[in-house]
């Protein structure tokens, strides 16, 4: 498996999410068609065109949800891949599970980026990286970029897999992609 790169993300993911779009418009207009063909049926009576309508609305909206789950499936997977990635191989023994969970929570603390810049600055001095790693996690939820910024100084090897999930954070969530999602699996217009 090869690592995920922000240009590898920039190229992939918008591929992928036109894709699920593309599948989308085809399954909606593969429904246009045959709700026309239905009504058009001059030898089926109204109540059994719409029974027929019924079945359809019912078998598209549940073609469109597949669709809507497959992206968000894959969303969810390229974001668990690359933060994985960005936070490497990690022990699992019980004592350094403890020392994650320990600065995880210190991290969480931590509710200034003034102060989080002093104590990520002084985890690298120490070479503390559990408390590094947990307050660069903590400056990327919260967008400290100056926090941010120091720790991936410290840890460039995180650079890429940071601006790669940074894409992916940026380009599946807010109101844009919300809305997007609304029309591209809305139920068909009638």
């Amino acid at each position: 498996m090869s690592k995920s790169t922000a240009a590898s993300v920039e190229s992939a993911l918008p591929t992928a999410l036109a894709g699920f779009k593309d599948r989308a418009a085809a399954v909606k207009e593969a429904h246009r068609v045959a709700r026309k063909a239905i009504q058009d049926d001059k030898m089926t009576s109204d109540l059994a065109k719409r029974g027929k309508l019924d079945g359809l609305n019912v078998g598209t909206r549940a073609k469109l949800d597949a669709i809507k789950a497959e992206q968000e499936s894959y969303v969810s997977g390229l974001r668990s891949k690359i933060e994985k990635e960005l936070r490497g191989n990690q022990p699992s023994d019980a004592s350094s599970v403890l020392l994650r969970r320990d600065a995880a929570d210190r991290a969480r603390k931590l509710t200034d980026k003034n102060e989080a810049l002093e104590v990520l600055q002084d985890a690298i001095a120490n070479g503390d990286a559990e408390m590094a790693h947990a307050i660069g996690t903590r400056a990327r939820n919260f967008t400290w970029l100056d926090v941010s910024d120091v720790y991936q100084a410290a840890h460039p090897d995180t650079a890429d897999s940071a601006a790669a999930l940074s894409y992916v954070e940026a380009n599946t969530s807010g109101v844009a992609y919300n809305l997007s999602n609304q029309m591209t699996y809305a139920a068909p217009n009638v």
